[in-house]
């Protein structure tokens, strides 16, 4: 957990906001401060819900850049169209085995995985977009009418909820990531952090829910995770330990599977299974936040500036899903799944055509998508399915622990 004097640090080293930016922070403090002297400590679940979806304020639902070299970080899509090429052979190669042709991405972002799917298809589709920012809404609908034919444009809508009875493939890139965690620490016993306010800045100090239960949900499935690991001979977690629950896992995939009759589910993001998840290296946890292209670990700098993200624990997420009614199609990393969806051959078709200078390029994009040391191992892909037998070849078996 960062001290005062750490975080004084921290803020020299990073770029320093506009007044205009100072001022939208201000306010969005403004209101979490008000709640916590009504209400005593906020779970981190709470703040950092707020701090990235408050209406108007949050860092998703306010009018800033986000992606690319104007924004705070740049995702796969914005590295390269090779990309969203491959996940487009992937869902040919989906559709070939009796899936039905409709899409439905989570969280378009600049709505450039968008464009490189639709510009990449053989075969005509249906896209649909959930977008909870109003504001990345406007911008994808600007994006994607300039760059796209009025036919493509035309197969895209933009929805306010899951549909009903859907059939097709579902998919989203750095979604989970971006879902609000629990934080836990063991001091003795596990006990869950929230977030409190003192000498003019937010810090953690130990949170009990309203209910006053002797140990929250996230402290219970902490206990179980901690289990389930010295089960498997890794030993239990260390004192001062400190990590990251995510509660949403199991809501979201039950919604999802009420929402769908035949599909495959397709989820990219950054994350671990459980066993190097929970590593005693990483006994300060995942939380990783993002200000103009900086990355470090305090949540409490610039609220509503900057992007807040916890790394996805793959096994937590497969059992999620088994106890929601999918089955898991298996596991891969980023570098395999875009190998076994031509991303080599893909790549060789535009150097051809291209000069010296776009082979460069090409080379270098691939080196940043496939290397281990860059996305390529970092990042991992994880298949779901109802009600289908779709076989995904790069995938490798992910059965979670039950």
């Amino acid at each position: 957990m960062s001290s005062y004097h750490s975080q004084e640090q921290m803020l020299a080293q990073l770029p320093e906001p506009s007044v205009l930016e100072i001022k939208h922070s201000s306010e969005l403090i403004e209101l979490i401060v008000s709640d916590i002297e009504h209400n005593g400590a906020m779970s981190f679940y709470d703040y950092m819900n707020r701090i990235l979806y408050e209406p108007g304020l949050g860092y998703y639902s306010a009018g800033t850049a986000k992606f690319g070299a104007a924004g705070d970080f740049i995702t796969a899509p914005e590295i390269s169209p090779l990309f969203g090429q491959c996940l487009a052979h992937q869902c040919e190669s989906i559709f070939s085995q009796g899936c039905s042709h409709q899409l439905l991405e989570f969280g378009a972002g600049s709505g450039r995985l968008c464009e490189q799917i639709l510009s990449s298809l053989t075969s005509p589709v249906r896209y649909s977009i959930i977008e909870v920012s109003a504001d990345l809404k406007v911008r994808q609908q600007q994006y994607l009418q300039e760059k796209l034919s009025p036919s493509l444009f035309a197969c895209i809508e933009w929805l306010e909820a899951l549909p009903e009875h859907f059939n097709g493939i579902m998919f989203g890139n750095e979604v989970l990531d971006a879902m609000p965690v629990n934080v836990v620490l063991k001091d003795g016993e596990w006990q869950e952090l929230g977030v409190g306010f003192d000498d003019g800045r937010f810090v953690w100090q130990p949170y009990i829910s309203p209910n006053n239960l002797t140990q929250s949900d996230a402290v219970n499935t902490m206990l179980k995770i901690e289990a389930d690991l010295v089960g498997a001979g890794f030993g239990p977690l260390s004192e001062g330990y400190c990590t990251e629950i995510n509660l949403n896992y199991r809501p979201w995939l039950e919604a999802l599977h009420a929402s769908c009759d035949q599909a495959v589910i397709l989820m990219i993001d950054y994350g671990y299974e459980q066993a190097q998840y929970y590593h005693p290296d990483r006994s300060s946890g995942t939380l990783t936040c993002y200000y103009r292209h900086r990355t470090h670990p305090d949540p409490f700098v610039y609220p509503g500036l900057q992007d807040i993200t916890a790394f996805v624990d793959f096994d937590a997420f497969a059992d999620a899903a088994i106890a929601a009614g999918f089955t898991v199609s298996g596991l891969t990393s980023q570098r395999q799944f875009l190998l076994h969806n031509g991303l080599l051959e893909i790549a060789e078709e535009v150097s051809v055509t291209g000069d010296t200078q776009a082979q460069v390029e090409v080379a270098q994009q691939i080196k940043t998508l496939t290397l281990p040391g860059e996305m390529g191992e970092r990042f991992l892909v994880v298949g779901l399915q109802k009600d289908l037998e779709i076989e995904i070849k790069s995938m490798t078996l992910l059965t979670g622990r039950r």
